[in-house]
Order: C-alpha cells, then structure tokens, then sequence
C-alpha cells in the first residue's frame, strides 16, 4: 500500500509540475513584455524629461527677463512721474505768475483811471 501511495504522491508531483510549467512560461513571456514595453517608454520619456528641462530653464530665464524688464520699467516711471511733479510745479509758478500778471494789470488800469480822474478834477479846478 505504501507504493501506492508513493506512486500516486509521485503522479500528483507530475501533474503538479506539469501544470506549474505552462504558468511559469506565461510569466516569463509577461516579463519580458513588460521590460519591452519599459525598454520602449523609456526610449520615449528620455527626450521628454530632456525637452521638459529645457523648456523648464526656458521658463526661469523668460521669468528673469520679465523681472528686469519691470524693474525698468518702474524705474522709468519713478522717472516719469518726477517729470510730472515738475511740470505741475512748474504750471502752478505760471499759473501765479498769470494770476501776478492779472493783479498788476487791474493796478495799472487802477492807476491809470485814477490818474486821469486826477488830471480831470485838475483841470476842473484850474480853469
């Protein structure tokens, strides 16, 4: 009884063996389509991390640019708004002198009706 045992242990230990072959062939072939395919996007994911690189340094220098471009630019509008104050200050010395102008304008004008209502009471009281 004792062979019979064995003899069927071995017979299941075939079958086992046999069944287990066809498995493990699967799971070479599987891997060895996975590395094809991690061969493949490998070959593929490279010159992107490399484009991606340079677009990124791209970025950073673009941005560098930007940041001095403003710093003119605001220096330039510090600039121009000095410019401006002194324009407004130098409007408002016209505008006075305008105003300066008019007051002695209307003194002379003053003066002079003064003057001539002078010269007539002079003359009223003279002839």
């Amino acid at each position: 009884m004792l062979t019979w045992a064995a003899l069927i242990a071995s017979l299941a230990f075939v079958v086992l063996v046999v069944a287990t072959i066809p498995v493990l062939l699967q799971i070479l072939r599987t891997a060895r389509a996975a590395e094809h395919t991690l061969v493949a996007a490998e070959r593929e994911v490279r010159p992107l991390a490399t484009q991606m690189q340079a677009l990124l340094q791209e970025h950073r220098d673009l941005a560098q640019q930007a940041t001095r471009d403003l710093r003119r630019f605001e220096a330039l509008a510090q600039q121009g708004q000095e410019v401006l104050r002194g324009v407004t200050r130098f409007t408002g010395v016209l505008g006075s002198l305008g105003t300066v102008g008019k007051v002695i304008g209307i003194a002379q004008g003053f003066r002079k009706g003064v003057d001539g209502c002078i010269r007539r009471l002079s003359r009223r009281r003279g002839t």
